[in-house]
């Protein structure tokens, strides 16, 4: 099995004119390749040729897949925003009628990749892909983490209120901010990439050359306020994709935790999420009518 995160590159402005990112996972955890990608069709032929003689692949998109109203929010953004996690803000209007995924989605079911708004099996042989949310997926490894440095106190039966925990949390603004701010967000975000359990940063057939076209060794980068804004988007790609490959398998592998917010046509999102965490979101879905699972 293969599991392929891409970072794409769906906002007005950015749709094929800016690079995506694809990373991809093995079984283990472990980083093998990475490349970019200018368009939709570029996306599709990459994860066709990383997914060629394997029982399956399995892809998480970082960008909203299903987009089905004018105006406003989706409702799987308001209530990930009701649990302080970050989520996208997309209608159809902001795209003049034509979201950037739906030409996405059509040319991966053109390589055989079906678009799954339903918690996938944990078995090899399928080629799915669905949608993630990258931002809060690192806001929850980093919630995560505090318990593993000693601050469990929100994860215990009448600890501290989830909520309040994670309002209180800074989110690492991978793409915002001056070339400092930038640096040390991304500093950030590998530093708990390189603590997530599961996740193998580093592998040998990476290299530390960040204008490469592939194979991109994100764990070997000296980021830093000397790189451009250019090279610092470049890394928030590399970050981004990584997060989305490792939502699906972590799901997939079915240890530690994992829910589906929503449904196909409304929207829907894969995120990584323990017991507490899962039983906070289904609340405020409950009280929504939102489905998940």
């Amino acid at each position: 099995m293969r599991f392929v995160g891409c970072a794409a590159a769906w906002r007005p402005g950015e749709a094929r004119d800016r690079h995506s990112c694809l990373v991809v996972l093995d079984e283990r955890g472990s980083i093998i390749a990475n490349s970019f990608a200018e368009d939709a069709g570029q996306i599709a032929a990459a994860i066709e040729d990383y997914a060629a003689e394997r029982r399956g692949v399995i892809v998480g998109v970082d960008a909203p897949l299903a987009v089905p109203n004018e105006r406003g929010t989706r409702r799987i953004e308001r209530i990930l925003s009701k649990v302080a996690l970050p989520a996208y803000s997309a209608s159809r209007k902001m795209f003049g009628g034509e979201p950037y995924s739906e030409e996405l989605l059509s040319q991966l079911e053109g390589v055989g990749i079906e678009y799954t708004d339903y918690p996938f099996p944990r078995t090899r042989g399928q080629r799915t892909v669905t949608e993630v949310d990258s931002a809060a997926a690192l806001k929850i490894l980093a919630l995560e983490r505090t318990a593993r440095d000693g601050e469990p106190s929100w994860n215990e039966p009448n600890g501290k209120d989830l909520a309040q925990v994670l309002r209180k949390m800074e989110e690492p603004k991978l793409r915002k901010g001056n070339k400092e701010e930038r640096a040390t967000a991304l500093k950030t975000a590998v530093d708990i990439l390189w603590n997530t359990p599961g996740l193998r940063l580093r592998t040998g057939n990476l290299s530390a050359d960040l204008s490469a076209s592939e194979n991109v060794d994100l764990s070997k980068i000296d980021v830093g306020a000397g790189l451009s804004h250019a090279e610092l988007d470049r890394i928030a790609s590399l970050i981004e994709g990584t997060l989305a490959a490792y939502a699906v398998h972590r799901h997939w592998r079915g240890r530690d935790g994992s829910m589906v917010v929503g449904t196909g046509d409304e929207g829907s999102v894969l995120l990584p999420a323990s017991e507490i965490l899962h039983a906070r979101i289904a609340e405020e879905c409950r009280a929504a009518g939102v489905p998940y699972v």
